[in-house]
Parts: C-alpha cells; sequence; structure tokens
C-alpha cells in the first residue's frame, strides 16, 4: 500500500503539494468516472477528488508555467458519502466526520474523524450489518482494502452495535 506510506509521509512534517498522487494519472487524463486503481476493494468515483485532496494546479520549470495534478495531505470524506466494493455486496455510509487538518497550536496533523455504516447489498437491498468509527486515513485504509474481505468494523475499530 504504497498509497498511504506516501500520505504518511506528507503527515510527518507540513509539507507542499506532491505530483506523486493516491490514484493512476491516466484515470484522471482519461476523465474516468472512476479515479482508484483496480487493487482498491472499493470504487471511488471522481467526485471524490476534492475528499482525497487532489487539485489541478499550475507549477513552474524553469520560469515556465505548466499545469498538472497533486496531492496534498488533508483527507476530507464527510456526511453522506458513500462507497460500493467492487465485488457489488458492501457498502460504507460516513454520518458525519471532521476533515484532517494541520494544528497549528501543535504544530502536528489533525486526523480527524469518519463515523460510518457498513451494508451488505443483496437483490438490490441494503442491511445494516454495523457501525464504526476510525480517523480519516484509516478510512482511506479501508477503501483500498486493508484486510480485504473482512468487515471494516472487524478491523481494530470500535464497532458499536447501535441501530
Amino acid at each position: 500500500m504504497k498509497e498511504l506510506g506516501q500520505l504518511k509521509a506528507m503527515w510527518e512534517r507540513r509539507s507542499k503539494r506532491s505530483t506523486k498522487l493516491l490514484v493512476s494519472k491516466s484515470s484522471l487524463a482519461d476523465r474516468s468516472a472512476v479515479l482508484n486503481r483496480s487493487h482498491w476493494e472499493y470504487v471511488v468515483p471522481r467526485a471524490f477528488m476534492e475528499a482525497l485532496d487532489i487539485k489541478y494546479e499550475e507549477r513552474r520549470k524553469l520560469k515556465k508555467p505548466y499545469m498538472t495534478w497533486t496531492q496534498g495531505p488533508i483527507l476530507k470524506f464527510k456526511s453522506g458519502d458513500v462507497f460500493t466494493a467492487r465485488s457489488g455486496r458492501k457498502a460504507l455510509q460516513v454520518r458525519h466526520a471532521a476533515r484532517a487538518g494541520w494544528d497549528t497550536v501543535k504544530n502536528e496533523m489533525y486526523a480527524g474523524y469518519v463515523d460510518f455504516d457498513e451494508y451488505e447489498i443483496f437483490n438490490g437491498k441494503y442491511s445494516h450489518t454495523g457501525r464504526a468509527d476510525c480517523d480519516q486515513m484509516q478510512f482511506l485504509e479501508i477503501l483500498i482494502g486493508v484486510g480485504r474481505g473482512l468487515s471494516p468494523s472487524i478491523l481494530s475499530l470500535r464497532l458499536k452495535n447501535r441501530m
């Protein structure tokens, strides 16, 4: 999961935006509806560029401007975001969230949080299977597929069996 290592490295110090992206540049260039790579467990549509802190910005090389995609360290998943597993058998819906950000007082990254519900999908019907919370980076890990095939609530997250 080199994607996560790259993002975590940006959290260690208040770094500038990078031209190394969490998603493939080809998915951005061809205007693909899906941002993420095929090995990710959940489909991440193009609409989530802001949540992944991906922007198209002007850069300069030898004083000449050019446009390129950049990656920032601020994850911003928010209430209402829904992600469906590539298998089509699971879905996650964010109930509440606080974005990650730079804490200027502590001079470190604030990890934010995501409180989400998990659903199983069978014959087009969604059945609630659990609720969990984690920080923004951990939620991205779930989307990528840490513990592939396991329920997110099993992945060392605090399961809250409340419905």
